[in-house]
């Protein structure tokens, strides 16, 4: 979620995203789920609980059930919808292992803005239906890598060069 727009820090809105899959599964969520989940001490959850219930993301009291709001829902299901394409690229297009994709796109779903997300997802949507001719582009690009470094490439002087080098004179400015 884009910090702008809400007022959520990314650890506050990863207690919200660890509340949201936690009362998805299993109807409620405890404060020692939570923190086994984030991987944090008991008072660090609880201090997270005391801002989300202030900011009108959970019903929380201490020694009870945390619930999330319709604030809450709306928010944890946006979080969720976030993770879920941005691990969905790492794992169809970039082909990352699965755990790395789950880590990255749990780092980027707090700070990519809106409007970067949306063409994210219509990106995500045109690689589903457009598949087959993307299943194998690491491998062909590797190969038009190859080919291309083994072409002989001409300064402007006469000399010849290796491609990095007529490439990155393409982004020095010159004057």
């Amino acid at each position: 979620m884009a910090q702008a727009e809400n007022d959520l820090s990314p650890a506050l809105e990863n207690y919200l995203a660890i509340i949201f899959k936690q009362e998805f599964a299993t109807g409620a969520c405890r404060p020692s789920d939570i923190a086994e989940a984030a991987k944090v001490a008991r008072p660090s959850v609880t201090n997270a609980l005391r801002t989300l219930a202030k900011r009108g993301y959970i019903s929380y009291a201490p020694y009870s059930l945390v619930n999330l709001t319709e604030k809450g829902l709306a928010a944890g299901q946006r979080l969720a919808h976030r993770n879920m394409v941005l691990q969905d690229f790492f794992l169809t297009v970039l082909q990352l292992p699965e755990e790395t994709a789950a880590n990255v796109a749990c780092m980027l779903e707090h700070v990519i803005p809106d409007d970067v997300m949306l063409r994210w997802r219509l990106f995500m949507l045109y690689m589903r239906h457009t598949m087959p001719q993307w299943a194998d582009w690491q491998e062909r690009s590797i190969a038009l890598r190859e080919e291309h470094s083994a072409q002989k490439h001409r300064l402007p002087e006469g000399g010849e060069a290796p491609p990095a080098i007529v490439h990155r004179r393409d982004f020095v400015e010159e004057g």
